[in-house]
């Protein structure tokens, strides 16, 4: 499992601040259920590979496209952007302190503010008003993933390593998205990178103490240098 290892918090409030901040992040993971359960409550087949992640939350219903559980999904869209942003301010001791920090925190605010406003303005309300919602997030997710990737390569190669990753699979995404393939698919694909990467980036990190934990009980008292006293 991907490890970061946790900045030397100044405080408690610190630590319980990145402790909170993993387990937003976490919740992330949720998504994928609130997607499926609204999905699955369709009374037409609903197709992962042809239908978009927007018709989840359409609030009107058509002979093709009825989602009854839509007010589960556009509140989904609302917590997924409020925990983006959340997560993003309770880490933001992980990029060094000045230009940088704050470019990040204000990318996952824009982010978190487009998500939220996709649960806010379903696409049945007017393409437009949907698309201006959807797309500060649509470009801001891979500019912040490919930042991470740069700017943590020195300090945490693995989880820049993920980021890359993370941000090559939202871009593929992209291209295939724009020539029309499989736009079920290709839209996850764009869309799914980040909040993989956060809840698994949250996870690592909520994990981190226990594995911790876990490392320095495991320790034998013979690597300290000192040999046991006997009565």
């Amino acid at each position: 499992m991907l490890t970061i290892d946790t900045p030397v918090p100044d405080s408690v409030g610190g630590n319980l601040r990145h402790i909170a901040a993993g387990v937003a992040w976490t919740l992330v993971f949720a998504y994928l259920l609130a997607e499926l359960v609204t999905a699955t409550a369709w009374k037409t087949p609903y197709s992962f590979r042809h239908d978009t992640i927007s018709d989840l939350g359409i609030t009107t219903c058509t002979p093709n496209v009825c989602s009854p559980l839509h007010l589960v999904m556009n509140a989904t869209f609302v917590a997924l952007g409020l925990l983006t942003i959340l997560g993003a301010i309770g880490f933001r001791d992980y990029i060094p302190h000045g230009p940088r920090q704050w470019s990040i925190v204000a990318l996952a605010v824009i982010i978190g503010l487009s998500t939220a406003a996709t649960g806010v303005f379903p696409s049945n309300d007017g393409i437009v008003v949907h698309g201006l919602a959807v797309m500060p997030a649509f470009v801001s997710r891979h500019i912040v993933l490919i930042l991470l990737a740069i700017w943590l390569w020195k300090q945490r190669r693995l989880v820049a390593i993920w980021s890359a990753f993370c941000a090559s699979t939202g871009l593929t995404g992209t291209v295939l998205l724009t020539i029309g393939l499989q736009v079920g698919i290709t839209e996850r694909l764009v869309f799914y990178p980040l909040p993989t990467w956060m809840a698994v980036t949250g996870a690592a990190i909520v994990l981190a103490p226990v594995r911790d934990a876990v490392r320095r009980r495991g320790q034998s008292p013979f690597t300290t240098g000192n040999s046991p006293s006997h009565p």
